[in-house]
């Protein structure tokens, strides 16, 4: 049978191996986040760029 102690213990120790999944999962969620955060400044800064080749060119553009 085991102790109180024992059982003490294991509680414990699980506990703390379900913080560290928690942990892992918050932080790969946030690295997700971004990531997502980061492809969009891209996207973004490829319209501009391709706004900008567009006016050098000397093609109209939509606004125009």
């Amino acid at each position: 049978m085991a102790e109180k102690g024992d059982m003490s213990e294991r509680k414990q120790s699980r506990e703390l191996d379900s913080l560290r999944r928690d942990t892992a999962a918050i932080a790969r969620l946030l690295r997700q986040a971004r990531l997502d955060e980061i492809h969009q400044d891209i996207k973004q800064a490829k319209a501009k760029l391709d706004y900008a080749e567009s006016r050098l060119s000397g093609n109209p553009t939509e606004s125009e």
